[in-house]
């Protein structure tokens, strides 16, 4: 066989390797949501579950998740309310269970990088990580759950969005 034949052949698998159709890769995953514009609107809080590690100062440790029909069964009350607003505030209102406002929380909030959430609420600031899903809200993060001065307990609260704010 001829040199030039054999140096053919040789490099044909290459050839077709490298001439074979490109087709650019599209990224399957969904687009980030832009919080600062996503979270404006009124949310309702329909799950929360803490885990203290040292319930109110003590060495006991306590698990809670209440889950949305816990509100008016077990504790008598309606979910909490948060207004968030496009100027960074924040309105939360607590409601009894035949819908009377039994308190009201203001605060600030503000969008940090893609994935954080800062609030600052009176005699508190947290900070917590999010993660939207079509209209739910989930936050997460180490916050004072059980009150006793040490932000240390895990928490995950999931929010339904109710309405839109223009």
């Amino acid at each position: 066989m001829h040199p030039t034949t054999l140096l053919f052949f040789c490099s044909l698998p290459l050839l077709l390797v490298s001439c074979k159709n490109e087709t650019s890769t599209v990224d399957a995953s969904p687009p980030v949501a832009d919080i600062s514009k996503a979270l404006l609107g009124t949310w309702e809080t329909i799950e929360v579950e803490a885990k203290s590690p040292t319930y109110q100062g003590l060495d006991t440790t306590i698990h809670q998740t209440i889950r949305e029909a816990d509100w008016g069964r077990l504790y008598g009350v309606r979910p909490a309310r948060t207004v968030y607003t496009a100027d960074g505030k924040l309105k939360r209102t607590y409601y009894n269970s035949n819908g009377q406002i039994t308190d009201v929380t203001n605060g600030l909030w503000k969008a940090k990088g893609t994935d954080s959430l800062l609030v600052i609420e009176p005699n508190t600031t947290l900070n917590y990580r999010h993660q939207l899903d079509g209209e739910r809200l989930t936050l997460t993060g180490i916050i004072d759950w059980d009150f006793d001065g040490e932000q240390d307990d895990e928490y995950r609260a999931v929010l339904r969005l109710v309405s839109r704010t223009n």
